[in-house]
């Protein structure tokens, strides 16, 4: 019977789910970050025993998702860029890999009377375009910043993240957006905006990582390894150059 009792024990502690990775999103549901990640998830879950829990903490240029990651005493990671490399607390994550770098796009909605960059240009002349981006320090801020001080008279809105941009840009609330070049396929696809400008920038600082805290040194070499075997394919369709 003791026997029997170790059996079922054993078998049980073999198939018990593992407990999830926390995954921090510092941006808002169905952002582009946020599409990534959830790809990634979805990938990462399909070719691995791992499992992940995902929650977005938005807010102040995703520093308080990074807040949330630094306090945390639970395995976690979360997808960020340069933008948290002053923060204070930034030599105690882990990086993990490099998913890829980007640009910034400029984008106005399909239905919007705006269908590129000359018109937006010729609409500055009579009144303020309004400009929405990411909150002060983001790089959505900056390619607002680059364009509006050389080109254009604008108005700035921030939002927490790029799908309350995209949602103000529909709705008419603003003439143009400012998001990042990756995790906007599906926005594309659905037809829903229209990219009217590219802003280019330094290609070795606009990089997108996946770092870690408390992760297992085990659970990471996993990690690592999935997203490296990964082909070109499964970065450029969400946007990145690698």
């Amino acid at each position: 019977v003791a026997a029997l009792v170790m059996v079922s024990s054993l078998a049980t502690a073999n198939t018990f789910p593992n407990k999830p990775i926390t995954l921090i999103v510092p941006f808002s549901a169905g952002g582009p970050t946020d599409v990534v990640t959830r790809k990634l998830v979805e990938k990462l879950e399909k070719d691995t025993s791992l499992k992940f829990a995902v929650f977005n903490k938005p807010g102040a240029a995703h520093v308080i998702g990074y807040n949330h990651v630094i306090s945390s005493d639970k395995p976690t990671l979360i997808i960020s860029t340069p933008e948290i490399i002053s923060h204070e607390g930034y030599s105690k994550l882990d990086e993990v890999y490099t998913l890829g770098y980007f640009t910034n796009v400029l984008f106005v909605s399909k239905k919007s009377n705006i269908q590129n960059f000359k018109q937006l240009t010729e609409l500055s002349k009579s009144r303020q375009i309004i400009f929405g981006h990411g909150g002060v320090g983001t790089y959505s801020h900056r390619a607002m910043q680059t364009v509006c001080e050389k080109t254009l008279k604008c108005l700035d809105v921030a939002y927490k993240g790029g799908s309350q941009g995209i949602l103000a840009v529909m709705t008419g609330e603003i003439d143009v957006y400012a998001l990042t070049s990756y995790g906007i396929k599906q926005f594309l696809e659905n037809n829903m905006l229209v990219p009217i400008y590219n802003v280019g920038t330094a290609k070795e600082k606009n990089w997108v990582k996946l770092f870690s805290k408390n992760v297992s040194s085990a659970d990471k070499e996993t990690i690592l390894n999935v997203l490296k075997s990964q082909d070109f394919k499964f970065y450029s369709d969400m946007g990145f150059e690698k």
